[in-house]
């Protein structure tokens, strides 16, 4: 009954999540460069050109464009390649069976319920179906280490000057995500299970902006008129964009097959295939699609089961975008009868193969906690944090979810 009363209300939330695909959407991909009406920072300039037949002319200039700031361009080009990204947790389920043919029926190859993002070297079991809901939050907090809602950016106006009339604009940007995940795994042998996860996404963007003019230097011309840089609102002018989107973000696919295993060690190979089916101008998806073969590597000692995950991230469309992941870590399970826990840890690494601006070595750290109330049931917390200060980041990254085996 709770079964089907879980699968039921996931069925109904995707339907409604494509159904409202984009219905909120306004091209969040371009909202940064729309503020100050889209054509640049209006900066007005006055300065004098002599005729040559004598005298002189006042001439005037306005629009500073928007991505000539260095710190707007690391943001834009992080939000369009990394924003439709999103953590994947483990598709595997926390029980795994093999079945025994001599008693005819299906017994657990594990004491622990498994760890929440990386991947055991043991499979489902034939016939066994998983399928889980889980929720995560993201509230994007730095860029390389600055802070989003404190961030400065510098343009020289005189490139004679450097040290005079400096075009400053300080944003307080923030980027939030609620990522629903809708997944399933089928056991097709004992050794090779197929999945599949589908993400709903919301995405809410705000941009405040004020602009400044740093170290002015004001002069009169010959005809009384100040000359040099300023703004015809005053001092400062400001202006702040809103945006929201909704809807599927990139799916994802896996297969995962056992090679072998021993008294020492299991070996899995898989390959995880993301497709592009996310928005790319609403921040719902990358643009581009993934494959990643990767290895699993783990063995489960009594109750205490190290793994290691190792890949390589081929993206098409996308140059500098290839990377190598990995995620090394251990799960612990305890408790006794139907009634089971197990705590989990993981180092969770991306490595851009070519050197890029931002985002080219992130680490992070994963620990979670799972409980089974009953048999062929779980429910999971987990909290991710970075290591290190590049890319687009997050303080904290918390996930819950529900499982289900059948």
């Amino acid at each position: 009954m709770i079964t089907r009363y879980a699968l039921n209300s996931c069925f109904v939330l995707l339907a409604i999540a494509f159904s409202i695909t984009n219905s909120l959407a306004g091209n969040l991909s371009d909202l940064i460069t729309s503020l100050y009406g889209g054509n640049g920072v209006p900066v007005t300039k006055v300065f004098e050109v002599e005729r040559p037949t004598g005298g002189t002319d006042v001439v005037t200039t306005v629009q500073v464009p928007l991505d000539s700031f260095l710190e707007i361009q690391n943001l834009n080009s992080e939000l369009n390649s990394e924003k439709g990204s999103f953590p994947v947790s483990s598709t595997g389920g926390g029980f795994t069976f093999q079945y025994d043919s001599e008693l005819e029926v299906f017994t657990r190859t594990t004491d622990s319920l498994g760890p929440i993002f990386a991947e055991r070297a043991t499979t489902l079991g034939k016939k066994k179906i998983n399928f889980g809901f889980s929720y995560t939050y993201i509230d994007y907090s730095k860029l390389q280490g600055k802070d989003l809602h404190n961030l400065k950016s510098i343009v020289f106006l005189d490139q004679k000057q450097k040290d005079k009339n400096l075009l400053q604009l300080d944003f307080d940007v923030n980027v939030k995500s609620n990522l629903f995940s809708f997944y399933g795994t089928y056991g097709i042998t004992d050794r090779w299970d197929i999945s599949v996860l589908v993400p709903i996404l919301q995405v809410q963007f705000d941009v405040d902006s004020t602009a400044r003019i740093l170290n002015r230097t004001r002069e009169k011309g010959q005809g009384g008129k100040t000359l040099g840089y300023s703004f015809d609102s005053g001092e400062t002018i400001g202006d702040s964009v809103s945006g929201a989107s909704t809807g599927i973000g990139d799916i994802f696919l896996r297969s995962k097959y056992n090679l072998f295993t021993s008294e020492w060690i299991d070996f899995t190979s898989a390959l995880d295939v993301k497709l592009q089916t996310g928005n790319e101008d609403e921040l719902l998806g990358t643009g581009r699609t993934s494959i990643k073969p990767f290895l699993v590597f783990s063995k489960s000692i009594t109750r205490f089961t190290p793994h290691f995950n190792l890949g390589y991230e081929f993206n098409s469309g996308s140059e500098g975008q290839d990377r190598i992941v990995y995620t090394t870590g251990a799960d612990y399970g305890f408790g006794k009868g139907n009634n089971h826990f197990s705590i989990s840890s993981d180092f969770i690494g991306r490595h851009k193969v070519e050197n890029a601006d931002v985002g080219n070595n992130m680490i992070d750290f994963s620990t979670g906690f799972k409980w089974s109330p009953r048999s062929g049931m779980l429910v999971f917390v987990n909290v991710q944090v970075p290591l290190n200060e590049d890319g687009l980041r997050a303080d904290w990254i918390p996930t819950v979810g529900y499982e289900l085996n059948f």
